[in-house]
């Protein structure tokens, strides 16, 4: 027969050992949010400077440390269900501005945006449940985050010389990564990753 004492000393061991075993899971994630991060922006650097050639290593690279240890097995299919429409809508937005004229892009007359661009794409949105996620678990922080953030790395991409943005594609992909960092913040997955990290 329980007593209320020891009914509730059982229930204070069990939080106990609860808060610990969540202090030791975020102690797990932490190397691995650092290599996601780390990794992104080699990979940044890798499209920028190197382009399509340099793309293609640094995303393999990039590929076999996320698959192979950042992202947990079980984890897997919910990585897939943001990265995928992630990837698909920005570089569709991406060809849309360079139709219009409004992105440019050095020796590349192709119908898509370069291959390069496309890479750091997807290296962008390996980073939104793992090294971004605390930062997207509030929308305002998430529309900020992508209102001023993008414009600037467009930007910085073209002082290397890799792409040329016109004032009407800085605004158009201010509003745009606002909107979809946004979206993404308010993916019920996304929420519960937040609050783990």
């Amino acid at each position: 027969m329980h007593t209320p004492t020891s009914t509730s000393q059982s229930t204070s061991d069990h939080t106990v050992v609860s808060e610990k075993m969540t202090a030791a899971t975020k102690g797990n994630h932490w190397p691995k949010i650092l290599a996601n991060a780390v990794l992104f922006q080699l990979c940044w650097v890798a499209c920028v400077v190197g382009g399509d050639s340099w793309a293609l290593a640094s995303l393999i690279l990039l590929a076999i440390v996320h698959v192979g240890w950042v992202v947990d097995r079980a984890d897997l299919q919910y990585e897939f269900r943001l990265i995928l429409p992630v990837i698909s809508v920005g570089i569709g937005f991406d060809t849309l501005l360079f139709h219009l004229g409004w992105l440019s892009f050095p020796q590349h007359s192709s119908f898509v945006i370069p291959f390069w661009l496309m890479a750091l794409w997807l290296a962008f949105a390996t980073t939104l449940r793992h090294s971004l996620a605390g930062l997207l678990k509030r929308y305002w922080i998430a529309a900020l985050f992508g209102a001023a953030g993008a414009p600037w790395s467009y930007f910085l991409g073209s002082k290397f010389g890799a792409v040329e943005a016109s004032p009407a594609a800085l605004i158009a992909i201010s509003l745009f990564w606002a909107a979809l960092l946004i979206w993404v913040s308010a993916q019920p997955n996304q929420q519960q990753r937040g609050q783990t990290l």
